[in-house]
């Protein structure tokens, strides 16, 4: 698996706009939860976007402040991005042209002690690129699954591009475990 990031068209959703975006969705998103397993909320939907919920796989639009439950998969277009937020203190940007599906999504806190924040993906084409909170790495796990294997980070902002079968990783800040399928 190729872990350096090549200057590819696709991956210019790292720019300021997005990051911007992220971290607004983390700002807003501050509400005290406290549940085992959390559903994903689409904070911006833009071109065309669809999702089909769990199990099935008839797709429709997807709409701003729609909450998507896991095993829900979400499809864009060619001009199609949405931005999730995946639990308190995580979110992600989908990019054109891309599949994702949401396999685990859980959420803990106790008072305002984030206790768990755990997000499993599954990217099985385009760009995914996602924000979170470094300030409970211990107690974060985010993965993005792809046909190559998955990146996991406990606080950073980072993308994942799968094109044409090969999996890309790209670190814009902190640092990102990178395992091969089957290891």
């Amino acid at each position: 698996m190729n872990h350096r990031l090549p200057l590819l068209n696709r991956l210019h959703l790292l720019k300021l706009r997005a990051t911007m975006s992220l971290l607004a969705v983390l700002l807003l998103t501050g509400a005290s939860l406290r549940a085992a397993t959390v559903n994903a909320h689409v904070y911006s939907v833009s071109g065309t976007v669809e999702f089909a919920g769990p199990g099935s796989s008839s797709f429709a639009p997807l709409q701003k402040g729609q909450s998507l439950a896991v095993g829900s998969t979400v499809r864009t277009g060619d001009n199609g991005v949405a931005v999730l937020v995946t639990t308190k203190g995580s979110a992600i940007q989908v990019g054109n042209s891309s599949i994702v599906k949401i396999n685990k999504l859980a959420f803990a806190a106790n008072g305002g002690d984030v206790t768990q924040r755990t997000a499993q993906l599954q990217l099985t084409s385009g760009v995914i690129s996602a924000l979170i909170d470094p300030s409970t790495p211990k107690i974060t796990d985010f993965q993005v699954q792809t046909p190559e294997g998955a990146a996991a980070a406990r606080g950073t902002f980072y993308a994942v591009l799968v094109f044409h079968g090969k999996t890309y990783v790209g670190v814009k800040e902190g640092k990102v475990a990178v395992k091969a399928a089957g290891q």
